[in-house]
């Protein structure tokens, strides 16, 4: 590991706080009962590996992770809130791995939180550094895969009412350091932008439809080493419809801007669907996913943005780029702290011009020199036992069937596995 020692202190701290977390809340001024402090803490071992990574034949990996998670939230008055966090990843792999798996310590967020209104009407502002998601996973997540979470730097304005709320923000990028606490602010990847949430209906009915518009602004670096920056516009809207039995999460973004010297022209339609068959257990309910990325040039393929690691995967098979997706499955509660779920899904490529993507945008070698549109097949197996409130065990099986695009490109299936047990106080 990176530095076993430190990952053993964080370890340790983590469960010496668990006694302080489970408590209601530390008082220290009983008197007023105005003050108040609360601790948390995570620690997350997971150990994963894979064959064939990025369907190169013969280059296997195995990982094993440790996240470790310290929080202190102080509340000195109503509608004022402050929150520091601290982490460690730890990483005992065959392969070097990035500071956000490998970091002997880091600030992960440390901000204010100040708001005023009552419950029909609160505005707020949260300053600093901040861990942030927004919207469809498919665009802005946390990024759970790694040890520790992505993070930003900057300001978010929030206003919420009854049936709605409205959030604008604009921050930069944390470049994490596998050191002690010497991340950086990165100016040159930046995230702006607005978003929005409304119930059709009085916000009382269970089954009210949530619409949510939004628009990021996004500076990244080009993939690959490229000299220059991507400048995007994704706007679109997500809606959510449960009815009944039915539940339904459909999403259409478009894409503009500038990638290097060429005009961005991309978009994307995410649709989620399950029905439940039964109410006893174990609770069979189908599930549907279909996504669609365009693909083509550069500027004509959709960039996933900050994509959750685990929407097509841990093992990130696929990115939401140059991408038709069909994902039929099925899921089973057998009891209420087990659910697994299967999936078999089926992929094609938009645009024969394009290459298959792997996750981050990462070009899968040779395919963009071979035609043909089929990449292959995905199955997947979960299952998660929530075995108490603060203890969870996850596993994961998944295997990618090369088909036509990769086998021309000289390129092998893949399989996945991971285990994960995660303590939270």
């Amino acid at each position: 590991m990176n530095n076993p020692i430190t990952g053993a202190l964080c370890a340790l701290l983590c469960a010496a706080l668990a006694h302080a977390a489970r408590s209601e809340t530390l008082e220290p001024r009983q008197a007023a009962r105005t003050s108040t402090v609360a601790f948390s803490a995570e620690t997350r071992v997971r150990y994963d590996t894979q064959h064939n990574v990025m369907l190169r034949s013969g280059e296997d990996q195995s990982r094993a992770l440790l996240r470790a998670v310290v929080g202190a939230d102080w509340r000195p008055r109503r509608g004022l809130r402050f929150y520091a966090e601290m982490g460690t990843g730890q990483a005992d792999a065959t392969t070097s791995l990035g500071a956000n798996f490998e970091n002997d310590a880091s600030l992960q967020q440390l901000f204010v939180d100040a708001q005023a209104g009552s419950g029909d009407g609160i505005l707020g502002a949260v300053v600093g550094r901040q861990e942030f998601s927004e919207g469809p996973c498919q665009l802005i997540s946390v990024s759970d895969g790694p040890n520790l979470h992505r993070s930003w730097n900057g300001v978010r304005l929030y206003a919420r009412a009854q049936r709605g709320r409205i959030d604008a923000f604009d921050f930069r990028a944390t470049r994490l350091r596998p050191g002690s606490f010497d991340e950086t602010v990165d100016s040159g990847e930046r995230l702006q932008g607005l978003s929005a949430s409304y119930l059709l209906g009085d916000g009382e009915a269970q089954d009210d439809i949530v619409v949510e518009p939004f628009w990021f602004r996004t500076v990244q670096p080009v993939n690959g080493g490229t000299p220059g920056r991507d400048r995007r516009d994704t706007h679109g809207a997500r809606v959510v419809v449960p009815h009944g039995r039915f539940r339904a999460d459909w999403t259409i973004a478009r894409q503009t801007g500038r990638r290097l010297d060429r005009e961005v022209d991309a978009w994307a339609v995410f649709a989620v669907h399950s029905v439940l068959l039964a109410d006893t257990a174990p609770k069979p309910r189908l599930t549907a996913r279909i996504d669609v990325a365009s693909g083509g040039s550069g500027a004509r393929s959709f960039n996933p943005l900050y994509a959750s690691s685990s929407y097509i995967g841990e093992a990130q098979f696929l990115g939401l780029t140059n991408l038709l997706l069909v994902t039929p499955g099925a899921s089973f509660t057998p009891s209420r702290t087990t659910t697994v779920s299967f999936e078999y899904g089926v992929a094609r490529r938009m645009s024969e011009d394009d290459a298959v993507y792997a996750a981050q945008k990462r070009p899968y070698a040779a395919t963009r020199l071979v035609r043909g549109r089929t990449i292959g097949a995905v199955a997947r197996a979960t299952a998660v036992w929530k075995a108490s409130d603060r203890l969870k065990v996850a596993a994961n099986l998944e295997h990618l069937g090369a088909g036509d695009v990769l086998e021309r490109a000289g390129l092998s299936s893949s399989t996945y596995g991971h285990v994960s047990a995660t303590w939270r106080y």
